[in-house]
């Protein structure tokens, strides 16, 4: 991106929404990493893992009928999606850390 280009504010809403379930992930993780496994919802991480997945699809979908629409140019698009992406990646490794943490799949 140029100097000049920013994500429109509809973007900031959902990187701002996505990365608020990836955190919730991360909090879902870090209490099973502190606390007793006995005691964790494993299905709350999974509920929050669909979430997200559901959410970047949603986000998938929406952008490229952004950038027909020249909402935004297709590179502010690519960059935008790379960080959703990148946020789900997160999303499923702490998948992977709760599944090995309860000795699981």
């Amino acid at each position: 991106m140029a100097k000049q280009d920013h994500f429109n504010e509809k973007q900031y809403n959902h990187l701002h929404q996505m990365m608020g379930l990836t955190d919730q992930s991360l909090i879902q993780m870090n209490q099973l990493m502190s606390g007793r496994k006995e005691s964790y919802d494993v299905n709350r991480t999974f509920n929050i893992e669909n979430e997200i997945n559901n959410y970047r699809n949603q986000l998938k979908a929406q952008n490229i009928v952004d950038v027909n629409n020249h909402e935004y140019t297709y590179a502010e698009g690519t960059i935008y999606i790379d960080l959703i992406n990148e946020c789900e990646k997160l999303g499923d490794y702490v998948v992977n850390v709760v599944e090995a943490r309860l000795g699981i799949r």
